[in-house]
């Protein structure tokens, strides 16, 4: 059993691991490691040590004292060592160290800048001062213990994807509420039900499996004043029994074809699905479980190796 010592009374500790890892590797270690852990994962540069030095980036994760015992530190390390490019001379190092849950939050501080994504929206930390144009659409959230900032290319398309969607369909974009019903599945922080809603959208139900993740999207919803059109939820989306107009689901490969047949059957008729979190080498076999399920793509964006699909029925 892995334990952490000189505890402050009252602190909770988690662990940061630490894995520095060839610039090529990042995205999949980092896609890895956000999926298994369930939250957000932090990616800096590692400046040039040579001529002939590889790229490396350094990405940072957190674990609790649960997922310590449960030997999930081993897993990741065994995962790790495991792949493929790391066995043809890939170099990955690994360390970790004990840190309090204070110092956790003020590090994505350190990363987490206001950012426009697409046309209108932009994401703002809750601690950043930021003056909007006329037409700007602004997110304000505080990522806590949850997943999502925006930054992240799978989350942005995801977004950009809402805003063509909303200006092909002509849905109403005032912000008042009279526009299409959305269902967000794994709404890690909320950016993307939050998004919706500030679009326009009538009612967003959000989902997510992490207790930690409804309390950070709630809490954002309400800093964001769309609480009472922002629903969020632990229930399952095979419990859900409305339709959406839009559905929106950035999780990962293996967890979009677990659920496939939920997301097509929450889709009201003439209604829009996007999905994200897949990545170039998983696009055919996504593709092809939905389109056995009978929605086709209309739109795909692609972005640092990762791809984002609109789909829609008939």
């Amino acid at each position: 059993m892995n334990t952490v010592s000189n505890v402050p009374p009252g602190g909770k500790i988690w662990v940061e691991m630490m894995v520095e890892v060839s610039s090529d590797l990042c995205d999949i270690v980092s896609e890895f490691l956000a999926s298994r852990l369930g939250r957000g994962v932090l990616i800096e540069d590692i400046p040039d040590s040579g001529p002939e030095s590889r790229e490396k980036e350094k990405i940072r994760a957190y674990l609790n004292q649960k997922e310590l015992d449960s030997g999930l530190l081993q897993e990741i390390q065994r995962y790790l060592m495991e792949l493929p490019g790391v066995e043809s001379g890939a170099e990955i190092r690994i360390s970790t160290r004990p840190i309090v849950e204070e110092d956790w939050s003020q590090g994505w501080k350190a990363y987490f800048k206001p950012l426009r994504v697409g046309k209108r929206i932009v994401i703002k930390p809750s601690w950043e001062a930021y003056v909007p144009d006329p037409m700007d659409i602004v997110v304000e959230v505080d990522p806590g213990m949850a997943f999502g900032t925006g930054t992240h290319p799978s989350t942005a398309m995801v977004i950009k994807a809402m805003e063509h969607i909303w200006e092909n369909r002509g849905w109403s974009n005032t912000g008042e509420g009279s526009g299409p019903e959305v269902l967000d599945v794994g709404t890690g922080t909320g950016i993307l039900g939050i998004a919706a809603a500030k679009l326009g959208a009538s009612s967003v139900l959000c989902l997510d499996v992490d207790p930690d993740a409804v309390e950070t999207a709630r809490e954002n919803a309400y800093k964001n004043h769309v609480h009472h059109r922002v629903s969020v939820t632990l229930t399952p989306i095979w419990q859900i029994g409305e339709e959406f107009d839009l559905i929106l689901a950035n999780l990962d490969k293996a967890t979009l074809l677990l659920l496939a047949k939920d997301l097509v059957k929450r889709l009201a008729s003439g209604g829009m699905l996007v999905i994200s979190g897949i990545l170039e080498e998983q696009e055919n076999a996504v593709k092809n479980a939905f389109g056995n399920l009978g929605l086709h793509v209309v739109q795909a964006m692609r972005e640092d190796e990762w791809v984002c699909l609109t789909l829609m029925g008939g």
